[in-house]
C-alpha cells in the first residue's frame, strides 16, 4: 500500500463511505427489483402488469421514470382500461417495456456506479512500481522483486549514470583569463540608445551589483511553495507534504521563522553534514534526469534565493536588450536614400508594421529568456526537457513552453516558405550542447557572473550551492559520497539563472555578428536565413563552445539548404554541419517539408508498450495512455498550422494509426484498439461485457474514464488547413500589385500628400515595381498578412449538435466542467464525443451520466489523476 498524507487518507475514507453506501444502495434496489417483476410476472392481467409497475415507481421512490412517458397519462389511461376495451394490448404492452427498460436503466447505473469505485479503488491499492515495467507478471512478483529491479534496472539508465558521472564528479577546467578576453570584446563596444547616459554593459553591471536578497512574507512564502510545487523537484512524498503546509497556517508560520533566520545567516549556508541523495528518473523521450532530493526546507530556500535572482536577471537583460545595443535587419534593408525615395513617391505616411516588426516582437515576447520568470507565478522547470508532459502548467505570458517549442516549428515553416519564394533559397542551422546542464564548467559560470558584476557574496553562495555532496539512493546504505565538481542541478532555480546566464552570453554573440537572432529553446539552438549570415552564426556558436568549455552534440547538429526549385538540389556547405534538421519527430526534406520520423515512432510504440505492461490498474494503463499518446506524441508531431498543411494533419492521422495497429494488433483480431484493449480488460478483470465506448471516452465527472484520442483533435481542423500554404504568399503579392498600381496613380494625378512639397522634384518619375517590392520585409503590409495567417491554427470546424443530444446534456448539472448544458460553452473535442457516443449512452442510462454524481468517487478519481507520473525505469 502506499502512504498517504492525511488529505489522501481523508479522500480514501470519504470514497469507502461512498462506496458503502453505494452497495447498500444496490443490493436493495435489486431486492425490490426482484419482488416487483416477480409481482409482474404472476399477474395475468395486461393493464394490471403496468398499474403494478407505475405503483412500484411511487411507493419505492424509484429516480427517472422511462423518458418519453407521462406516468400521470398512463395511470388515467388505465382507468379508461377497465371500461373500455378499445385500448389496444400492443399499447399496454409497449409501456411495461419502457417501465421495465426504466428498472434496467437505474440497475445499469448502480452497477457502472460500482464499477467506477472498483477502478477507483484499485488505482489507489495498486500503485505501478518499476518491477512491472520489465513486463513481470504480477503474480510472480515476490517481496523482493521491486528491490532487485533498483538494482539491476535498465542497461540504459546504467550508461547514462556512468556518463553522468564522469561529467559531474570531475573538474572542468576552462581559462579565466580567454572567457574575460572574449566577453570583453563581445561586450565591450556596442551600440546605445541616445537616451542612455551609461554604456549598456556598465548599466547591466550596476543593475546586478544593486540585487539585495529580502525577507520572506507570508505572501511571498505562499508564492515560493507554488512555483516549487511546478517543477519536477519533490519526490510525491514531499510534494503532498508540502500541499499540507500550505494549508496549515501553524506549519507555514513556523517554516516562515527558519527561512528568514537562513537568510539572515547567508554566508554561512551549507547543505549540512547530509549527503544529498540523488535518484534516477526516466523521462519520455527516452533519457534519464538525476534528481537531488534535497529536504523541503532547504527546496524552499533555495527556490526563493533563485527565483528572486531568475527574476532580476530577466530585468537587466530586457534592459541591455532595449540599450541598442541589440540589432535586428533584413536581408534587404532600407537605407536612408531609400527611405527618402518612398517618402517622395509615396507620402510620409507608407510605414506600417512589417514581417521586420512582426519577428523582433515574436523573438521579444516568447523565445527572448523564456525560461527566466517574471513572476512568482511563471517559473520554469530549466533542464526538464519533459514540459510537455504537464497539461497544467501555468502561461507565461500567454504561452507554455509547449507553446513555444510549438510556435518554434510553425516560424522555422513560415520563414521557409517566405524565404525560399523572395530570394531563391533558404537555410536552416541546428544545434545543442552535449550533455548542457550537467556539463557547465563552474569556472565558466563564476568568470561570466563575475563580469556581469554579481557580487563576491552571492558567487560564494553559489560555489557552495554548485558543489554539493551527494550519494545514489539506489546504491543502498554504504553508498560513496561524492563532491559535485561540474555542472548545475537540474529543476533548481538558480540552475535556470546560472544557465541563462551563460546563454544570454551565446544569444548576444550571434546577433552582433549576424544582425539576427538565435532561437532557443532550453540549449536547443536554431537560426535561419541566408547561407552567408548562417555561417556567421554557426561560427560564433562554435568559438563560444570553444571558450566556455561546451561541447556541441554532433548527433543534433545539422543544417539544410532549401531551394525554391525543386530540381536545384544545392551542395553540401562545408562551412555548415551536416546532419539532419530535426523537430520532435519531424525531419525536415530537402525541399522544405517535414516527414514524421517512422523509426522513432517504432522505437516509442515498444517503449510506451512497457509502459503499458507496468500499469497494474485500469485507470493507471488510461492516464498513461493519455500522457504518451495524447500529450506526448501529439506535442512532437507538432501542432497543426496554416503552414504546415493539411499534408502534416494527415501524417500524424497516420503516424497514430500506426501506433494503435503496432501496440495492440496480436492474433485476436478484435483487439486492433486501446478501445477494444480496455473493454477485454474490463471483462477478464471485473466481469463486465457489452460496455459502450461512451463509459471509456465521457469525462470522469459523468462516471466515465476520460480516455482521449488523439485524432479528434487534428478531425477538428482539417477541413479548415491549407492544402497549397504557399498560396497565400501568391494572394500577398497579387494584392502588392494592386496597392502599387493605386500608389503610382496617386502619384501621376498629384494626390500624394507631402509634409515639405520641396522633397518630391517635380519631373522625378514614380518607382518602379522593382524598386516598390525590394524591401517586401520592412515595407510590404500583403506580404506581413500573410506571414500571420502562416502561422494560425487551422480553423475549428463546428460540430453540429442534435437535438437527442441537446436534451441530454439540458439536464447536467451547471458544475460540470467538459460536458456542459450550453452547447457552444463546449470544448469542440467533448462535442465530437458526445455526438458520436451519447446515442449509446441515453440508451443504456437514460442520460449523458453514468451514475450519481453524489455516489461516484470523482474526488479521489480526479486527485489521484493530477498526480504526476513516474515512468517506469
Amino acid at each position: 500500500m502506499p502512504s498517504f498524507t492525511a488529505l489522501s487518507q481523508s479522500m480514501h475514507h470519504i470514497t469507502a463511505s461512498k462506496l458503502s453506501d453505494l452497495a447498500e444502495q444496490r443490493n436493495g434496489f435489486e431486492a425490490v427489483k426482484n419482488q416487483i417483476l416477480s409481482a409482474v410476472s404472476e399477474e395475468p392481467d395486461q393493464s394490471e402488469k403496468v398499474r403494478i409497475l407505475l405503483n412500484a415507481f411511487r411507493e419505492h421512490e424509484i429516480p427517472d421514470g422511462p423518458a418519453g412517458l407521462s406516468t400521470k397519462n398512463v395511470r388515467r389511461f388505465l382507468d379508461q382500461c377497465q371500461h373500455d376495451s378499445s385500448v389496444p394490448t400492443s399499447l399496454l404492452e409497449e409501456w411495461q417495456r419502457k417501465l421495465k427498460r426504466a428498472l434496467d436503466i437505474q440497475s445499469r447505473k448502480y452497477e457502472y456506479a460500482s464499477l467506477f469505485g472498483r477502478l477507483v479503488t484499485e488505482w489507489l491499492e495498486n500503485p505501478n512500481d518499476a518491477a512491472a515495467a520489465r513486463g513481470v507478471p504480477r503474480d510472480d512478483l515476490d517481496a523482493n522483486s521491486g528491490d532487485s529491479f533498483e538494482q539491476v534496472g535498465r542497461a540504459e539508465m546504467h550508461r547514462q549514470r556512468e556518463v553522468w558521472e564522469s561529467i559531474v564528479f570531475r573538474e572542468s577546467r576552462t581559462d579565466p583569463a580567454a572567457i574575460t578576453a572574449y566577453l570583453t570584446e563581445l561586450f565591450g563596444s556596442t551600440h546605445k540608445a541616445k537616451k542612455l547616459t551609461k554604456k549598456p554593459l556598465e548599466n547591466l553591471r550596476d543593475q546586478m551589483k544593486s540585487f539585495k536578497i529580502a525577507q520572506m512574507s507570508e505572501d511571498v512564502l505562499e508564492q515560493t511553495m507554488k512555483s516549487l510545487l511546478k517543477t519536477d523537484l519533490l519526490s510525491e512524498e514531499k510534494r503532498k507534504a508540502l500541499s499540507e503546509f500550505q494549508v496549515n497556517k501553524t506549519v507555514s508560520a513556523e517554516i516562515l521563522d527558519v527561512l528568514n533566520l537562513q537568510l539572515d545567516r547567508l554566508d554561512s549556508w551549507s547543505w549540512g553534514k547530509s549527503a544529498i541523495p540523488l535518484e534516477m528518473r526516466l523521462t519520455l523521450n527516452g533519457k534519464y534526469r538525476v534528481y537531488m532530493d534535497e529536504e523541503i526546507l532547504q527546496a524552499l530556500f533555495l527556490q526563493y534565493i533563485g527565483v528572486s535572482w531568475a527574476m532580476h536577471l530577466r530585468t537587466v537583460l530586457t534592459a541591455f536588450f532595449h540599450s541598442g545595443a541589440w540589432k535586428q535587419s533584413s536581408h534587404h534593408s532600407l537605407d536612408h536614400k531609400a527611405r527618402q525615395r518612398r517618402d517622395a513617391c509615396l507620402g510620409p505616411y507608407w510605414q506600417g508594421k512589417s514581417i521586420r516588426d512582426a519577428r523582433r516582437d515574436e523573438y521579444m515576447n516568447h523565445h527572448f529568456l523564456t525560461q527566466l520568470p517574471m513572476g512568482w507565478t511563471d517559473g520554469r522547470d530549466y533542464g526538464d526537457l519533459e514540459a510537455e508532459e504537464r497539461e497544467d502548467e501555468e502561461k507565461n505570458d500567454g504561452k507554455t513552453p509547449v507553446d513555444i517549442k510549438q510556435s518554434l516549428l510553425h516560424l522555422i515553416s513560415t520563414e521557409a516558405l517566405l524565404n525560399t519564394r523572395l530570394y531563391g533559397s533558404f537555410t536552416i542551422l541546428q544545434s545543442d550542447f552535449r550533455w548542457f546542464g550537467p556539463s557547465l564548467p563552474h569556472s565558466t559560470i563564476f568568470e561570466i557572473l563575475g563580469y556581469f558584476g554579481v557580487p563576491a557574496r552571492w558567487l560564494k553562495f553559489f560555489r557552495k550551492f554548485l558543489e554539493a555532496p551527494v550519494k545514489f539512493v539506489h546504491d543502498g546504505p554504504g553508498a560513496q559520497v561524492q563532491i559535485k565538481k561540474c555542472g548545475i542541478p537540474i529543476t533548481h532555480a538558480l540552475s535556470t539563472f546560472m544557465g541563462e546566464a551563460m546563454l544570454f552570453v551565446l544569444d548576444f554573440a550571434v546577433n552582433k555578428s549576424t544582425s539576427a537572432n538565435l532561437y532557443r529553446f532550453h540549449d536547443d539552438l536554431w537560426f535561419w536565413g541566408q547561407k552567408d549570415n548562417t555561417v556567421k552564426a554557426w561560427k560564433a556558436i562554435q568559438r563560444f563552445s570553444e571558450v566556455t568549455g561546451l561541447s556541441l552534440n554532433e548527433e543534433k547538429t545539422g543544417s539544410i539548404q532549401i531551394t525554391e526549385v525543386p530540381t536545384e538540389i544545392p551542395s553540401p556547405e562545408s562551412e555548415l554541419p551536416n546532419g539532419q534538421i530535426r523537430w520532435g519527430f519531424l525531419i525536415m526534406e530537402p525541399y522544405g517539408r517535414w516527414a514524421i520520423d517512422i523509426k522513432q515512432i517504432d522505437q516509442h510504440i515498444e517503449e510506451l508498450r512497457l509502459q503499458l505492461l507496468a500499469c497494474k490498474s485500469l485507470m493507471s494503463y488510461i492516464q498513461a495512455w493519455n500522457m504518451y499518446v495524447t500529450k506526448f506524441f501529439v506535442v512532437n508531431f507538432g501542432k497543426p498550422a496554416q503552414c504546415l498543411g493539411r499534408r502534416h494533419i494527415d501524417m500524424a492521422i497516420e503516424a497514430f494509426t500506426r501506433i494503435q495497429r503496432g501496440l495492440f494488433a496480436t492474433d485476436n483480431a478484435a483487439d486492433k484498439s486501446v478501445t477494444e484493449t480496455l473493454k477485454t480488460k474490463l471483462t477478464v478483470r471485473f466481469n463486465v461485457t457489452n460496455v459502450p465506448d461512451g463509459f471509456l471516452y465521457f469525462s470522469i465527472e459523468l462516471g466515465g474514464l476520460d480516455l482521449q484520442n488523439p485524432i479528434i483533435p487534428l478531425l477538428l481542423v482539417r477541413e479548415s488547413a491549407d492544402k497549397n500554404p504557399g498560396e497565400r504568399l501568391e494572394k500577398a503579392f497579387e494584392a502588392e500589385e494592386e496597392l502599387y498600381e493605386e500608389a503610382k496613380k496617386a502619384y501621376d494625378n498629384g494626390e500624394v500628400r507631402y509634409q515639405h512639397r520641396s522633397m518630391v522634384k517635380d519631373d522625378e518619375p514614380f518607382m518602379s515595381f522593382d524598386e516598390y517590392t525590394r524591401y517586401r520585409e520592412e515595407t510590404s503590409i500583403p506580404l506581413l498578412k500573410a506571414y500571420t495567417e502562416l502561422r494560425k491554427v487551422p480553423r475549428v470546424e463546428n460540430v453540429e449538435s442534435t437535438p437527442d443530444v441537446l436534451s441530454a446534456l439540458s439536464n447536467l448539472p451547471l458544475t460540470n466542467e467538459k460536458f456542459r448544458r450550453e452547447w457552444t460553452s463546449m470544448n469542440p473535442y467533448h462535442q465530437w464525443v458526445a455526438q458520436l457516443y451519447a446515442a449509446d449512452i441515453i440508451r443504456d442510462f437514460g442520460s449523458m451520466s453514468m451514475g450519481e454524481k453524489k455516489l461516484l468517487p470523482i474526488g479521489l478519481a480526479s486527485m489521484l489523476r493530477d498526480e504526476k507520473i513516474r515512468w517506469q525505469g
